[in-house]
Order: structure tokens, then C-alpha cells, then sequence
């Protein structure tokens, strides 16, 4: 599969970095990495449209910007990826390595992921912010949903956290196959599925959620995901700005839902609540 690099150069870079990448990711581009002038951002050859990036940044991003697109083929992508992709370490327990960088034996939960094209590999801050929560609180022994996986790390964090049984769920072929690959990597037992929320009415009841996906995606499933989850269950959230809490709050609420934490890194925020 062949993809498009935007590299975009952005003036401030915050927050109008964070503001483009959330733009970008619902208008089809898969993953990014931040630079320190900006962001790169790969998106599908047959997704891509060099007007939409034109006409986006024009009018709602930055005071300057310039951006240029660049074609990589498929064979191209690991070297494409080993250029851009360091290892990652979250609170001083979680190493995220590609298999070509080396383990650390002192830290105690070493992640393999291979660098492709899946969202989630630690270095944003969404990502960072629910492992970060997921050692907060119990997993051993509990059935876990990871929804949106991407190359699913967090699904790969739960095994080695104890979880009993895990579910991976991601609408994306790309993102499908590296969560498979990354299964392998780490010798896990997760299921993977390829889809969306209505796979969650073929699913039995989760002890645990994770849905790191976006605003939009999550108001609109979370009825899905309360169907699914058991009393006293907990779903964490992630995926968009704290300045967006009060719309996510005010729905989970009304599910009858406890607000147990809210994290905030880069304005991206995090929330953890629990089935009354």
C-alpha cells in the first residue's frame, strides 16, 4: 500500500500542532510524527488530497504555516519509520521499543512494537496518558476491551498486566495487521477483530474499556460501550482536548457513570470512570 508524507511546518507549533493533527486525523491521515518545527502526516494514496491540507491550514490552524507532500512507496515504509521512530519510557515502568532497539531489563514491562503505519505508539500524548492510567489500577484476572486499537499496545500492556482475556478491535486493514504483528512480537494472547462498535453486540461483557479514539467516535459509540461493560467496570477514555471534558463528562454522566480521574498532558486529556 502506497502513502503520502505532509510535512507540515507550523508557526507557533503550539497549539495549532495539536489542533491540525486532530483535524487531520478525521479527515483520514493515519499517523504522525511531531517534529521540532511541526508534524508529518501519512496518509493512504487514495485517501490523500492536497486541497483539503491547503484549505484546512488556510483557514483554521496557524498564523504561518507551509506544508509539502512527499510519495513513499510500501517498501519504503520500515525505512521510512526507523528515521523517525525512539523508544518511548512512561512513569519509569514502561519501555515502547522497536525490535531494533535494544531491551531494558530494569524497567518492568518491556513493549515491542513494530513501527508501521498504526496509530499508537507511545509517543503521543493520548497514548502515553492511558498506559500511564492502566497502572493505576487492577487488570489482573479482568476481561478487557481494547476498542481502536491501532497497533494495539494498550491490549499488549493488559496481557502483560495479568488481564484474562483481551479483545482488540480496529476498523482499519492497517491497523489489523500490526496488531497482529505485534501480538506475535510479544508472544500475547489478545483477539483481534477487524471492525468497528457493531462487533460489540457479538461480544460478551468486559470488566475493563479502553477506547483511545477521538471525540466524535467516542460520544457516538458510547452507548455501545456501556451495553457491554459491567457494573462496577471501568472504561478509560482518551483522544481529545481537555477543553472537550465538559461535552464527554456531561454524557458519561448521564450513563450513570463515576468520574474516577482526569489526566491532562499537552492538553490532551484522559478520563477514567466507573459503571454505578
Amino acid at each position: 500500500m502506497n502513502y503520502y508524507k505532509s510535512i507540515f511546518k507550523l508557526e507557533p507549533i503550539l497549539p495549532a500542532r495539536e489542533i491540525l493533527v486532530a483535524e487531520l486525523a478525521e479527515r483520514g491521515y493515519e499517523s504522525f510524527v511531531e517534529t521540532e518545527s511541526g508534524v508529518e502526516a501519512f496518509i493512504q494514496e487514495a485517501e490523500f488530497n492536497e486541497s483539503l491540507t491547503i484549505d484546512l491550514m488556510a483557514t483554521s490552524v496557524a498564523d504561518y504555516y507551509s506544508v509539502h507532500h512527499e510519495f513513499i512507496k510500501d517498501e519504503n515504509w520500515n525505512t521510512e519509520w526507523e528515521k523517525n521512530f525512539d523508544p518511548i519510557e512512561v512513569d519509569g515502568r514502561i519501555r515502547i521499543r522497536a525490535p531494533f532497539h535494544s531491551e531494558d531489563p530494569i524497567l518492568d514491562f518491556n513493549i515491542l512494537i513494530e513501527p508501521k503505519m498504526s496509530f499508537g505508539t507511545g509517543h503521543h500524548d493520548t497514548t502515553y496518558l492511558v498506559l500511564a492510567e492502566m497502572l493505576k489500577i487492577n487488570v489482573e484476572g479482568k476481561r478487557l476491551l481494547d476498542m481502536g486499537s491501532g497497533t494495539g499496545i494498550l491490549a499488549i500492556l493488559a496481557y502483560k498486566l495479568k488481564a484474562s482475556e483481551i479483545d482488540a478491535i480496529d476498523i482499519d486493514d492497517w491497523a489489523f495487521e500490526n496488531i497482529a504483528e505485534n501480538i506475535d512480537l510479544n508472544h500475547a494472547k489478545i483477539n483481534a477483530f477487524k471492525g468497528g462498535s457493531e462487533l460489540l453486540a457479538e461480544r460478551s461483557s468486559y470488566d475493563i474499556i479502553l477506547a483511545n479514539i477521538n471525540r466524535n467516535i467516542l460520544t457516538r459509540d458510547m452507548g455501545e460501550y456501556n451495553e457491554v461493560l459491567n457494573v462496577r467496570g471501568q472504561i478509560l477514555f482518551s483522544g481529545f482536548y481537555n477543553t472537550d471534558f465538559e461535552e464527554v463528562n456531561t454524557l458519561a454522566v448521564s450513563f450513570g457513570w463515576q468520574l474516577q480521574n482526569r489526566a491532562v498532558r499537552n492538553e490532551w486529556c484522559m478520563l477514567r470512570y466507573e459503571k454505578s
